[in-house]
């Protein structure tokens, strides 16, 4: 007993805590920033698990894409090689589509910025072009692309954009987006078998994408149905987590019932904001359109810059169709962005294409790239250069 005693008159006298010291010294505020370090220490250590696991993820669908490419070719049109790809491309073209992809971009960021003049007064370019990098790279790397909105919402606070402008502005850029892409999506699925040849796959995949197409509408509608009767889309709601809690598929039904409701609650109310203003949103409806009409219309300028076939109507509208049908067949597979069941499905259907046999595999990665994994690698790098200027700037403050 005394020499455990003497072992602990030994320590330091700062060492010895007693009980009344640590309670004068923990206060809730230093708990609190302990916590909040904590916090950020596991969300950091999060994302680069996610971040690796998605470029695994993409590197293994890149090479599934060029397997699959020689498999649905055949043995008499293999894949050209990275040196025959290079002599063929037409580069004029390739330049067009370099143009297309920018003017993509400029218009989905001018979304954005526009809103932001709306509610701030001023465009905030900058912040428009971060938020929808982000938001598509959160997209892009969490299941049935959900993690984009809440993201937006949470850098736009970060950017001091007053609350109500940082909550409507990505829910009512996704309502409008999502109404005009689905109604240009119904109208192609409508033309596809006047410009697409049909077999079994063919109407299979058909039949799959409108019924991925009425999955994908339900969410928005419901942000509709909750506005206009709140009341009984909260009972709705109650009764749906309560049958999924019964089958297992949701654990903690108080909780997450509490959540589901609340957000949309939040949800419903931005909406309503935007309703009440929706004269104001007029240009925003115009850059969704043509946002629209870009995103379907891509493929195309792939497939004329890199297989060198000949430009025409009837394959513009063929290629706009195949977009539309690989977009919601791989929707129904819940990888982040995903990934894997786009390239599948994308290769399966752009096979109808006459003239792209030996670049099958090519035409559909140049597409992806440009609309998917360069706003991965852009998202990555934006979080590391966030990362490294937050603590740049911590390291100047705890030294000044």
């Amino acid at each position: 007993m005394r020499r455990n005693r003497a072992r602990f008159l030994a320590f330091p006298p700062e060492v010895c805590y007693n009980e009344e010291h640590l309670m004068k010294n923990y206060t809730p505020e230093k708990k609190a920033i302990e916590k909040a370090k904590q916090q950020e220490t596991t969300n950091t250590r999060g994302w680069w698990i996610k971040t690796v696991l998605m470029l695994a993820l993409v590197v293994l669908s890149i090479v599934m894409l060029f397997t699959l490419g020689d498999y649905l070719t055949g043995e008499d049109t293999p894949q050209l090689t990275v040196g025959e790809l290079l002599s063929t491309i037409d580069y004029p073209l390739f330049a067009l589509l370099l143009g297309v992809v920018a003017l993509y971009i400029l218009v989905e960021s001018s979304k954005y910025a526009y809103m932001l003049k709306v509610y701030t007064g001023k465009f905030h370019f900058r912040i428009a072009v971060k938020t929808m990098f982000l938001g598509k790279y959160y997209d892009g790397i969490t299941p049935l692309s959900t993690g984009g909105q809440p993201f937006q919402i949470y850098y736009l606070h970060k950017k001091h954009v007053p609350s109500g402008a940082a909550n409507v502005i990505p829910v009512a850029k996704y309502v409008v987006s999502i109404f005009f892409l689905s109604v240009l999506s119904a109208v192609l699925l409508a033309l596809t078998p006047r410009y697409v040849p049909q077999g079994t796959v063919g109407t299979t995949l058909l039949i799959i994408s409108w019924v991925s197409l009425g999955i994908n509408i339900l969410f928005p509608l419901a942000l509709i149905l909750f506005s206009l009767f709140p009341k009984p889309s909260k009972k709705f709601i109650l009764w749906i987590v309560y049958w999924l809690h019964k089958f297992h598929l949701v654990k903690r039904r108080y909780h997450n019932s509490i959540k589901f409701v609340r957000e949309m609650r939040e949800y419903s109310d931005c909406l309503k904001q935007f309703w009440r203003q929706i004269y104001k949103f007029i240009p925003l409806m115009v850059l969704c359109i043509a946002e629209c009409l870009l995103f379907v219309s891509l493929p195309f300028f792939v497939v004329i810059a890199i297989a060198n076939v000949q430009p025409s109507v009837e394959l513009l509208m063929q290629i706009a169709c195949l977009v539309i049908i690989s977009r919601y067949t791989a929707l129904l597979v819940p990888t982040p962005g995903n990934t894997g069941a786009m390239e599948a499905a994308s290769s399966l259907v752009f096979t109808t294409v006459a003239g792209i046999g030996s670049v099958l595999g090519w035409t559909v990665l140049v597409w992806r790239f440009f609309t998917y994994y360069v706003y991965i690698l852009s998202g990555i790098g934006i979080n590391i250069f966030e990362v490294i200027r937050s603590a740049v700037r911590k390291r100047r403050a705890t030294t000044a």
